[in-house]
């Protein structure tokens, strides 16, 4: 978990002026991921892949009950990675194979709104222009769903 906070600080630290000097809400898209992302674990029965689609884990959100789609980064052959993995709790149930995960457990309705507008799978990691004003004003009101610990910037930490 050490690693990937790093990897993402170090990512983060060239924009961290947007938040220090212009009053932004978050540097960057790690940066976003840091604030309000929040640690995941892999288990016995988790259904890890070497690789997963976007697509593929907001899709597997809605065969699990209760289950919720999340997007960020997890530590992978040494390095942070952009990813995507359909958790509940604090459990990854189907995601890509990784040391470390750390990401924001988003609401089905910003989800597909963000889809839709943006034409991409993915939401936060697509590093799409029209992401900059959610980096500038922050997610709107529930955007962001309970799961997962507390991350490295939350609170509780």
């Amino acid at each position: 978990m050490e690693e990937l906070t790093e990897a993402l600080t170090g990512l983060e630290l060239p924009f961290r002026t947007l938040v220090d000097d212009s009053e932004w809400a978050h540097a960057s898209v790690e940066g976003l991921v840091l604030d309000l992302g929040t640690w995941w674990s892999a288990g016995p029965a988790t259904r890890l892949q070497p690789q997963v689609t976007f697509s593929d884990a907001f899709s597997e959100v809605g065969r699990n009950h209760g289950a919720v789609y999340v997007e960020g980064y997890v530590w992978s052959g040494g390095q942070a990675v952009a990813a995507a993995w359909c958790g509940l709790g604090g459990a990854v149930l189907y995601g890509p194979r990784a040391e470390a995960y750390l990401g924001v457990p988003l609401s089905p309705h910003f989800c597909r709104r963000t889809q839709q507008r943006n034409g991409t799978a993915a939401v936060l990691m697509s590093k799409h222009p029209r992401l900059l004003p959610l980096l500038r004003d922050g997610l709107p009101r529930g955007a962001v769903l309970p799961g997962g610990r507390p991350g490295p910037r939350s609170g509780g930490a």
